[in-house]
């Protein structure tokens, strides 16, 4: 019975690696927000640990905000105990994610192919508090750091920081004062 259990658990994973490292045809419809399988995710019990990222990131706002443009593709890697996801929408928009474990690190770099369509701090605060069970990293949405990105000089970066887990969110604006990109990072 022993050897049919891990017969069984076997051929669950290799499924599973399988349908993750196997191109799929890109989603059709406007409004789906159904992602891919992600292409490039390792064929091994890695697989597992992708699978909860992505169910996380897919349940989260930053991916909600993306998605109603419809998924367009979704890239999956591990280098150096870091899971890294990259989903692109069909609008042009992209969400980053990199998680760590073993050091508990995550970034979630949203950037927007149009302008944010809702306040800035709200979604920033939902990243917060889906990042946190609920209930959030002590960001104070007062105090804002604003500065000028070295990668683009005419748009305006504003910092938030937290006291638990050095979480941090950030909001881009570019020239005109429309936010084009969202990230929300911490480390504990």
């Amino acid at each position: 019975m022993r050897s049919s259990s891990t017969s069984g658990q076997l051929i669950a994973v290799i499924a599973l690696a399988a349908a993750c490292s196997t191109p799929q045809p890109a989603v059709t419809g406007s409004s789906d927000n159904a992602s891919p399988d992600c292409v490039g995710a390792p064929v091994s019990l890695d697989a597992q640990a992708i699978t909860a990222l992505r169910e996380t990131v897919e349940k989260g706002p930053f991916y909600g905000i993306a998605a109603r443009a419809g998924v367009a593709g979704c890239r999956a890697a591990r280098d150096d105990g870091t899971i890294r996801l990259e989903y692109t929408f069909r609008d042009g928009a992209s969400l980053r994610v990199a998680r760590n474990e073993e050091i508990e690190y995550t970034d979630q770099d949203l950037r927007l192919a149009s302008p944010l369509d809702e306040s800035p701090v709200a979604a920033l605060t939902r990243a917060e508090q889906a990042a946190f069970d609920g209930r959030g990293c002590g960001i104070d949405w007062r105090s804002i750091e604003t500065r000028t990105p070295d990668d683009d000089p005419d748009a305006t970066e504003s910092i938030y920081r937290g006291d638990v887990c050095s979480c941090q969110a950030r909001a881009r604006s570019d020239a005109a004062g429309r936010v084009i990109r969202l990230q929300f990072r911490s480390a504990c």
